[in-house]
């Protein structure tokens, strides 16, 4: 059954899910139109033509990025008709080229996730020559293997080109605002995996703005549906930057989907979309990284086992499912602290599922680099009881998810990641609970949705002192010079 014995864009001895009866180009077409264009020598869009034309003409959806405004992130849109995300968009696709060109015996499916001009990207450049997939060739092809443990067919690999051809469309205001107009006040949203949800689950909306996927057939389209409906993000996982109530939606999955590659598909559309955020007129070629191809797939694994975990009849709940998730790489990092402190700690449930959980996040918002866990401990116990009862998800009302809070506080700590007095963690913990509280003040008391808050803009703040930035002491005095600033539907905001 392994793709890569079959010839490119043959796959006899596969049965489809759900065949689509209108003529269409196979995958590997969409590759040989690649290969045209002159490879990685040529990068440029207006070398690959071929490969556009082919693209737009039977992927319709991808001219939705191209027209008005787009979103790009919580309160920030590009300026209108910018091309920026119809290009990201394609680099996703292409990166899902090169693993089926690797699974069919193409040696060129990594040189182009990785070789040519990248600047300091690049496989002979620092940090290229360490993060560049490239110079990982036996792990890149082990992430193609696992890939192909989901994908049998022609169809599997049609239905993930649609899926990531549509995957950030609800970005488009355009699309959105059509999706909208038909819900009611209370279930319309700016969230466009929300909103793309809400599109899949309506036939007259999918026939009208995502005809790719209405070709497709019904079960391909409740698998591509499942996903959305999960609005889940899985790098944002491992950082501890989603909200708790982030992960109800992978509980309320259905299991069957746990298994049939569902989940697995929806969680690999998130690797391919990074790789091609940097994707764009001038080089439209992803790039594929080692913490996302290897770290995120160790990730999606780690996670599929937890769910699908047999727990003796027990349901899994979403705080033991987030503990149980960060725990496994806090152990790796701070072993001593973990078997001389945290682990009896643990014993109590309150505390797992509370400061305990708090702790984790912290900790994986600093990528775990921060020298200091105790200092997190104490300084949890001791005070900051609105940022616990928050990043707990304990409170009610609408969760809070603080967007770009791995770079705030990875970054807003400066140097001093040693902290022997802790203060400077200190001081950078109250900056994120009043950033909790002034958005806490902003969002109605009723609400079961995650408000995103984009803090980018104090990211941006803290690179441009560099090396004068004054760790969390600054970070501090930024937050409390800000003020939120929310969309029509509060649902998301930024810093100002």
């Amino acid at each position: 059954n392994a793709c890569c014995q079959c010839q490119p864009g043959t796959y006899d001895e596969f049965e489809s899910v759900a065949p689509i009866s209108v003529k269409r180009p196979l995958v590997d077409e969409f590759l040989r139109a690649l290969r045209a264009g002159g490879g990685i020598s040529s990068p440029s869009a207006e070398s690959h033509q071929k490969f556009f034309d082919l693209l737009d003409a039977h992927f319709p959806e991808l001219q939705t990025y191209r027209v008005g405004r787009i979103q790009t992130s919580p309160g920030v849109e590009e300026i209108e008709n910018s091309p920026t995300e119809y290009y990201r968009t394609v680099g996703a696709m292409i990166a899902l080229l090169c693993t089926y060109a690797t699974l069919s015996g193409d040696p060129d499916g990594l040189d182009l996730v990785s070789k040519g001009e990248r600047g300091p990207m690049s496989v002979d450049k620092v940090p290229g020559k360490f993060i560049n997939m490239g110079n990982k060739p036996d792990e890149y092809r082990t992430f193609c293997q696992k890939l192909k443990k989901i994908m049998h067919s022609e169809e599997d690999w049609w239905t993930m080109m649609a899926f990531l051809a549509v995957h950030d469309i609800g970005k488009s205001d355009q699309f959105r605002k059509s999706v909208n107009a038909t819900l009611p006040k209370e279930q319309q949203t700016d969230d466009h995996d929300r909103v793309l949800a809400q599109a899949l689950k309506n036939p007259n909306l999918v026939e009208e703005l995502l005809p790719t996927i209405k070709k497709l057939g019904p079960e391909r389209q409740a698998r591509i549906l499942a996903g959305f409906e999960t609005s889940f993000q899985l790098p944002q996982l491992g950082q501890g930057e989603v909200s708790v109530r982030s992960l109800q939606g992978l509980l309320n999955l259905d299991q069957s989907r746990a298994h049939d590659g569902t989940l697995s598909a929806y969680l690999f559309h998130s690797i391919f979309d990074i790789a091609g955020a940097s994707s764009n007129e001038k080089f439209i070629y992803p790039l594929a990284m080692v913490p996302v191809y290897v770290g995120f797939t160790a990730s999606m694994e780690q996670l599929c086992g937890q769910l699908t975990q047999d727990r003796d009849g027990q349901r899994l709940d979403t705080h033991t499912l987030y503990f149980d998730f960060l725990y496994a790489n806090f152990k790796k990092a701070y072993p001593e602290f973990e078997a001389e402190t945290f682990r009896t700690l643990c014993e109590s449930k309150i505390f797992r599922y509370e400061t305990g959980l708090v702790v984790l996040r912290v900790l994986a918002l600093t990528r775990n680099t921060y020298k200091n866990p105790a200092a997190v401990l104490a300084a949890l116990l001791t005070s900051y009881a609105f940022l616990v009862s928050e990043m707990a998800g304990n409170r009610s009302g609408p969760a809070i998810m603080l967007y770009y809070a791995p770079d705030m506080l990875r970054m807003g700590l400066g140097s001093d990641l040693e902290d022997a007095s802790g203060e400077n963690m200190k001081r950078a913990l109250g900056a994120m609970e009043e950033l909790y509280r002034m958005t806490r003040a902003i969002l109605p008391q009723k609400g079961d949705h995650t408000f995103d808050l984009n803090v980018q803009p104090i990211v941006s703040k803290i690179k441009a002192a560099g090396k004068d930035w004054g760790g969390g002491a600054q970070l501090s005095q930024v937050v409390n010079r800000g003020y939120v600033v929310h969309n029509e539907f509060v649902t998301e905001g930024i810093v100002e």
